[in-house]
This record gives structure tokens, C-alpha cells and sequence, in this order.
């Protein structure tokens, strides 16, 4: 297998050069949340369809995204964030450099009752930068990017995105522990290929990624790396994705989101 690492312009590079191979199998997309649902409610257009050029493979693994604040900070908790944002009205500012950060933000906004600011940014290492410097609020960002600067003591994790703790910041509740019962999945990456791929093909690739997601050692792999993993099948992965299109079309206009 060979990666070809297109990333940037919020995954249309990637999706694109998946669309433009021949429809063999042999090219496959690892299609994150991002590009395949939250990209539908910020762009008005897109080169790609989610729905219409791709067919699922597989899903692969639910990434964890960590509430942090710089290590000064005043709100030692998520109860002390929220409290904050609440008395204060869209004095907090968050820090966010893709779709699905700030969708999942968005969301976190929207679960707590409270308002907040957004501070566009390119990358995670800007947002962690300023943070750390003091110059935003919280950020929303990817567990496994800022552990050792958690680790260090150089920022504060105040909760982490899914239904279990991460492993790599035991001590950290759960959003849902933290007082947001309703707060769920925010991130997570699968395969797809061209929706023309024969379906043989498919349905050979889809066989061939169910065997690998129930292997021990593919379990252990992704403990370590502190990911958990998606086993979902093409059907299982089509219907997970609809309702994902769904809810980030509900929370983009609860946050009065329009797409540019």
C-alpha cells in the first residue's frame, strides 16, 4: 500500500485526487468527519458530493477531541468555563483551525447553553501557541496533538469528547461526565472509494477491512495510539454517516452558521 498525503483546502485536494483515479479500488479516500459531513454546512460549494461520488468501505476509528485551557487560567474546571461564558456572553473566545473543531465547539456551546467567540486560525499549532500564550479562552482540539503539552503542564485539559475517557489523560471526565449528558461522538475517519467502483470490488474491500478491525493486534495498535476503533461495515458506516450530515446541519443553524 502507498499513502499519498494530500491534505489541505479542507480535504477537497484529497477527495478530488480519490474522484479523478480510476474507479479499480486501488485508489482509496481516508475520509475523515470533516471533509464527508461537517464540510456540508460550511461551503456552499464543494467539488465533490459525500453523498453522490463516494461508496463507504469501512469506518476505521473515532478520534477524541479535548477541552483545554492555558495552564493560568482561571476556570480550573468545565463547570468553571461554562459559569464564566454564561455571566459573560460571547466574552470567551475559542480558538479553531477546521470544520470539525469548530462544529464540535459549536456544539459544546450549544449543549451547555452558553456563547462564545471564534478565532479563525490555519492550524493546530497556532491555536495551541496562543493558547498557551494566553491570547484565547479554550480551544476544542485533537486529544493525541496536545497530551504532552497537557502532560507538560504547559495546558489544562478540562474534558475530552466520547463516551470513555482517554486513555492517555485518565484523569480527564468526559464531557458527558462533566455535566453534558448530550454531548457525543465529534470526530472520526473511514474509507471510501468512487461511487462507479464495481461492486465486487467494494464489497471485497469491505470484507478485507472487517478482518483487519477485528484483530487483536489492530485493537492493540489503536489503544496505544489512543484512538478508539469504528467497526462499522459499508451499510453500518452509510447510515452512521446520514445521521452525521443530520446533526451537524442541526447544529450549524442552532449556531447561525451560514455556509461561504
Amino acid at each position: 500500500m502507498t499513502v499519498d498525503n494530500k491534505a489541505g483546502g479542507n480535504g477537497f485536494i484529497g477527495a478530488t485526487a480519490v474522484l479523478q483515479a480510476p474507479p479499480d479500488g486501488h485508489t482509496i479516500f481516508i475520509a475523515g468527519s470533516s471533509p464527508m459531513a461537517q464540510n456540508t454546512v460550511l461551503f456552499k460549494s464543494m467539488p465533490y458530493d459525500p453523498l453522490k461520488d463516494f461508496r463507504w468501505i469501512a469506518g476505521i476509528f473515532e478520534g477524541m477531541a479535548v477541552v483545554v485551557v492555558p495552564a493560568n487560567s482561571p476556570h480550573k474546571n468545565l463547570g468553571d468555563l461554562v459559569a464564566a461564558a454564561k455571566q459573560q456572553p460571547k466574552k470567551l473566545n475559542y480558538g479553531s483551525y477546521a470544520a470539525a473543531y469548530r462544529l464540535s465547539t459549536e456544539w459544546l456551546n450549544q449543549a451547555a447553553g452558553i456563547q462564545t467567540t471564534l478565532v479563525n486560525y490555519k492550524g493546530a499549532p497556532q491555536v495551541t501557541t496562543d493558547l498557551i500564550g494566553g491570547q484565547i479562552d479554550f480551544a476544542m482540539i485533537d486529544a493525541v496533538a496536545v497530551a504532552q503539552l497537557i502532560q507538560g503542564g504547559q495546558l489544562r485539559a478540562l474534558a475530552v469528547t466520547g463516551d470513555v475517557r482517554h486513555p492517555l489523560m485518565p484523569n480527564t471526565p468526559t464531557l458527558k461526565e462533566a455535566g453534558l449528558p448530550s454531548y457525543g461522538r465529534s470526530a472520526w475517519v473511514s474509507m471510501a472509494v468512487r461511487a462507479d467502483t464495481p461492486p465486487a470490488i467494494a464489497q471485497k474491500l469491505t470484507a478485507t477491512m472487517m478482518k483487519i478491525l477485528a484483530d487483536p493486534a489492530t485493537r492493540k495498535f489503536s489503544d496505544e495510539q489512543g484512538a478508539f476503533l469504528l467497526p462499522y461495515d459499508d451499510r453500518q458506516m452509510a447510515a452512521f454517516h446520514l445521521s452525521e450530515l443530520e446533526k451537524y446541519k442541526t447544529i450549524a443553524t442552532a449556531a447561525h452558521i451560514q455556509a461561504e
